[in-house]
């Protein structure tokens, strides 16, 4: 039996197997639906028992429960036919089977029934007397409808058997199976999409490893797995389970199923009139099909992955005679959005007729939720030149979301004035087209150039007074401000918002994009500046706006989330950091697979920030390979040089080097194929530098990536880190600076603190106040100011720094002769240590204490350290947790007075 069969099920397992042992009667009656892995566990039972008892098994089967004592045949072979009806005689002859297999050992008997809600009445008899009489054990699988048979149910009710109600793996079992199978980590929002879209059936979850990997579309870089696409129901493995099911039903309830999976979410009424009442409550007491929202709401398939390999299985034309037969029925009524989705692509599949409006919003909802096959089949179907270019938009869309960034650009260009003119259409276009070519490596200027010319070219017959004018305008005047903000010219963004928000009327037809658009750059601006708080509620009114029942402004939500996160993380609102990320997994599973990449690397960033260093390696790290492949957002250079410092300040050079040199081979291509192009190293070298992610994310990856540096190599990131504000004007603005200063902070620089002091006054939000309490803390020098600042930053959310400043406090405390209030604060320092997580990295600007000897366990981990041993393979010779290995490493640096790793074989000689 694999191992993975059995995950998240120890618990009842080792109550099963106990529960058997006892002397006196025994049973374990083990319910769930389909694929929960009842039968696994039952085998499981038996082959961990089957050294002191002699299993026999019993399979319960459809086709045998009207037959009586059908399922004992096997063990029944010798019993005279005169004798076939006779329960006694039967009885006696199953006896004589377990004795012959006994071989007069005296091991007990122990019934593994499989199934048994399709028993006989006969064979459940039987069986139950066998357990009643303390002749034999039993374990026995049920789903819960139609149930266990009565005699079975007697035992539980008269204290003779457990009932053992698995329930689906949660999302932890998900993931846990997912890398056993695979034999490798999976990224975290690969798990979550594995486990919302199994649902933790572990049958469902296996079938989908299995097709993913067969399809291509769960693939493995660097030890990472993660998932390119769409889960799909059509794989081989999925088709078999599905057909396997479907054969066990009768013809009626065959038909039935493949009415509801092409058409579904149905009407109970409609079912009723076209399949029969019977077949549907058949159905449903064998929770094949479900009710969506309680008695007399609309009945679908029991899982999407079900109905879609059904689909699958029935051909076009079957599909489109039981279409004719059902379109008018579910026409009669409003479709909800997934009813209209289902009936257009049902209509694609089939080759029935569709009107072209109706194409066009399938094809807005489908791009909406990412369901990106559906999105691009209906808007390629659009025949209208009016809606054509409304359908270009969407299939460009989703073009941008698959990377797919020059398709993207083709797709909008011929059709951008007129996009911008349509306040019903998604400007969002003329941004979506922005950042695509952005994305191409186009500069802004060119950008805003060729912005400004397509909109001259469509107004150039319109009279100034037409309204139509004026909106182009605007449009174009919005991509330059947008322009403003990805090169971090902030002071002239600043300026032109200001004229931009004066020029707007709530009565012009566009008034809701152009303010959702302003208030989006707000929100950057406001970051950037410094005041993270009132960003944030620039960002929180725009997505408001963006809930409200309003056109069609595709690109605008992404284009919000992002710039509402950042301000989050700069006010340290960690809290909306994570509900605004939830957003793009809110749509659909589909959005973990888009923005997985970006999701996790402003995670990633959220946990640097509040001081948990292995749980921002663990997003990070995986997030660099999915934004190899998509990276909607930009953040690929934000994520790559996250996860090069996570590495770095981890100790873990190897992987930093791995990162560093991955990330400078890219360049070189990049740079490679923009000399290729015909442009000079002083253009490529321009456009590196603003980089698609914006200037204010590329700053940020600058920062990091210094640090990185300087952890890897002592000397080769500090020095540039504080030149970095007096070169650059972008670094000069506070919500920069001051990532910039926490860096070099934590790398033990002590002027950086005298600098947070003087910025963090003028900022807002509790990342910039923790900051300035351990920076004023620092200035006093006192225990009890430590105490403060550590007691801000654990309500703060930030328990990293918190701890350095306990520990600051105890070392003080120490120094002034305050004995008890240093063990307080030492209390203090490991409490905000254990809520981290991971292990905290030492202040570095604390003094080597030498009077402090290492223990025996930091001797013996510093030992294995200096030999070349990462901290994983340390844990797995110590059989301890890696945090357990950090968390000794560190305080050893403490003790030795170093930073890094890399110095630890010079400080343990000396």
């Amino acid at each position: 039996m694999q191992a993975e069969h059995l995950v998240g099920r120890g618990a009842e397992l080792d109550l099963a197997t106990k529960i058997l042992r006892q002397e006196g009667a025994g049973a374990v009656l083990l319910v769930a639906d389909p694929g929960i892995g009842k039968t696994a566990l039952a085998a499981e039972i038996g082959a961990r028992l089957a050294g002191e008892m002699v299993v026999m098994r019993v399979h319960g089967s459809p086709a045998l429960s009207a037959v009586p004592y059908g399922v004992l045949a096997p063990y029944l072979l010798d019993l005279p036919v005169e004798q076939a009806t006779s329960p006694v005689a039967i009885l006696r002859e199953f006896w004589a089977q377990f004795e012959k297999r006994r071989g007069g050992e005296g091991a007990r008997l122990l019934l593994i029934v499989d199934d048994a809600h399709d028993l006989d009445e006969g064979s459940t008899q039987i069986l139950a007397e066998l357990v009643t009489a303390g002749w034999a054990r039993l374990v026995a699988t049920g789903r819960p409808r139609p149930g266990l048979p009565a005699a079975l149910l007697q035992l539980w009710y008269d204290g003779l058997a457990e009932r053992l109600e698995l329930h689906p793996l949660d999302h932890e079992g998900v993931t846990e199976l997912a890398e056993k199978t695979l034999g490798g980590t999976v990224m975290a929002s690969a798990a979550d999409v594995l486990h919302s879209v199994s649902e933790g059936n572990p049958l469902l979850l296996r079938c989908l490893l299995d097709d993913s990997r067969a399809d291509g579309n769960l693939v493995r870089r660097n030890g990472v797995w993660f998932l390119t696409r769409a889960l799909s129901g059509s794989g081989e493995g999925l088709a078999e389970v599905v057909r396997n099911r479907v054969l066990r039903t009768s013809e009626a309830e065959r038909e039935a199923m493949y009415v509801i999976a092409l058409s579904e979410p149905v009407p109970p009424a409609v079912l009723d009139t076209q399949v029969g009442r019977e077949t549907v409550r058949a159905l449903m007491d064998s929770r094949l099909v479900l009710s969506t929202n309680g008695p007399g709401s609309p009945l679908r398939m029991w899982h999407p992955m079900y109905s879609e390999a059904l689909r699958q299985i029935v051909s076009p034309a079957r599909s489109l005679q039981i279409r004719q037969r059902m379109v008018q029925h579910l026409l009669a009524e409003q479709p909800t959005t997934e009813g209209l989705l289902r009936l257009v692509s049902w209509a694609l599949d089939c080759g029935a007729d569709v009107d072209d409006e109706q194409l066009l919003e399938a094809a807005f909802l489908a791009a909406k939720l990412l369901q990106n096959p559906l999105a691009l089949a209906a808007a390629g179907k659009v025949r209208s030149e009016a809606l054509r270019p409304r359908a270009r938009a969407v299939m460009a869309m989703v073009s941008y979301n698959d990377g797919d960034f020059r398709s993207a650009v083709r797709l909008l260009e011929e059709d951008l004035g007129y996009l911008d003119a349509d306040p019903s259409g998604p400007l969002g276009a003329g941004l979506l087209w922005a950042a695509a070519r952005a994305a191409t490596g186009d500069s802004a200027a060119d950008i805003v150039a060729d912005a400004r010319s397509a909109a001259a070219t469509f107004i150039k017959d319109l009279p100034e007074s037409d309204p139509m004018a004026g909106l182009v305008g605007r449009h174009a005047r919005a991509l330059e401000l947008a322009a403003l903000a990805h090169e971090g010219h902030y002071a002239e963004l600043r300026e032109g918002l200001d004229r931009f928000e004066a020029a707007l009327s709530a009565d012009e037809p566009d008034f809701v994009m152009n303010r959702v658009f302003l208030l989006a750059m707000q929100c950057e601006l406001l970051t950037a500046e410094g005041h993270a708080v009132e960003a944030l509620d620039a960002g929180r009114e725009a997505l408001v706006l963006l809930d409200e029942p309003a056109d069609d402004l595709l690109y605008f939500s992404d284009f919000v989330l992002a710039r509402y996160t950042f301000a989050a993380l700069g006010a340290g609102d960690w809290g909306a950091a994570g509900t605004a990320l939830e957003r793009y997994s809110a749509r659909s599973a589909m959005g973990l697979i888009v923005f997985g990449g970006d999701i996790q690397t402003l995670k990633g960033l959220s946990m640097l920030r509040q001081g948990r260093l292995e749980q921002a390696a663990e997003l990070v790290t995986p997030a660099v390979e999915a934004l190899r492949v998509r990276d909607p957002q930009q953040l690929k250079n934000l994520g790559t040089a996250l996860a090069f410092y996570a590495a770095a300040r981890s100790g873990d050079t190897a992987l930093a080097e791995r990162l560093a040199g991955e990330r400078a081979g890219e360049r070189a291509g990049e740079q490679a194929g923009e000399w290729a192009g015909g442009q000079t190293g002083q253009q490529a070298g321009q456009q590196a530098g603003a980089a698609a992610g914006g200037a204010y994310v590329e700053a940020l990856a600058e920062l990091f990536t210094l640090a990185g540096q300087e952890l890897v190599a002592k000397g080769s990131g500090l020095d540039k880190l504080r030149k970095l504000p007096e070169s650059l004007r972008l670094h000069q603005l506070p919500g920069v600076l001051l990532q910039n200063l926490v860096l070099r902070a934590e790398l033990g620089d002590v002027q950086a603190m005298e600098s947070i002091a003087g910025i963090t006054p003028s900022m807002s939000g509790a990342w910039a106040a923790g900051w300035l309490s351990l920076a004023e803390a620092h200035q006093g020098a006192e225990g009890q100011g430590f105490v403060n600042a550590g007691n801000l930053l654990a309500a703060a959310g930030m328990p990293g720094p918190a701890a350095v400043a306990f520990d600051k406090a105890a070392l003080s405390f120490d120094a002034e002769g305050k004995r008890p209030e240093a063990r307080q604060a030492a209390v203090l320092r490991d409490v905000s240590e254990a809520s981290l997580g991971d292990a905290l990295v030492h202040d570095p600007s604390t003094e080597a204490d030498r009077s402090v000897p290492l223990t025996r366990r930091e001797q013996d981990i510093v030992a294995l350290a200096v030999s070349g041993l990462t901290d994983r393979q340390i844990a797995e010779k110590l059989m301890v947790s890696v945090r357990t290995v950090e968390g000794h490493l560190y305080r050893s640096y403490a003790k030795l007075g170093i930073r890094r790793r890399e110095d630890l074989g010079a400080a343990v000689r000396h």
